[in-house]
């Protein structure tokens, strides 16, 4: 069964400490057509979940849990205070004069509070979705893993060569 959006996949790795989650709703496809679920969950790696053989019951369960995140997500959107604090550092930045470095760093706290409020809801999440999955998939799911990070560090090694090589040398 392929999950094609990557949210769950995020959740899951998150879940296992592995990256951070972005959960949303179940779009209208449904979880065979695939699952509007979100945006940042397998990052670019793609989806956790992908390949994997999940049972009527494992996708019925996760559907569950992630429209229960989806309503939670929607009842506590934060996204209007994020950019609403965003606008008062633009305007901190481009007052004239000097900068209230004070008046910044609250802010800024209080960008930090809605962001850990909002990982701690992904992570119970992804924590719900961990504990749908067998022992045999969650392996999987970290093998698969493991293996697309590698190719990613290979990727980004051909990408950037300079920086592969000032790396090198420093470990010298």
């Amino acid at each position: 069964m392929k999950i094609s959006n990557g949210v769950l996949a995020a959740a899951l790795v998150a879940g296992l400490s592995l990256s951070g989650l972005s959960a949303h709703a179940a779009g209208p496809g449904g979880m065979g057509g695939g699952m509007g679920v979100g945006s940042t969950f397998g990052g670019p790696g793609g989806n956790a979940l992908d390949g994997l053989d999940l049972t009527r019951k494992q996708r019925n369960q996760i559907a569950t849990i992630l429209k229960e995140a989806h309503d939670q997500d929607q009842a506590q959107d934060t996204q209007e205070q994020f950019e609403n604090l965003h606008a008062q550092i633009e305007d901190l930045l481009s007052a004239p004069g000097p900068l209230d470095q004070d008046k910044i760093a609250q802010v800024q706290q209080q960008m930090a509070a809605l962001r850990a409020e909002r990982e701690a809801r992904h992570l119970q999440t992804a924590s719900r979705i961990h504990d749908v999955l067998t022992p045999d998939q969650l392996a999987q799911m970290r093998d698969r893993q493991k293996r697309i990070h590698a190719l990613l560090g290979e990727l980004n090694a051909l990408q950037h060569p300079a920086q592969q090589i000032s790396s090198d040398t420093q470990k010298k």
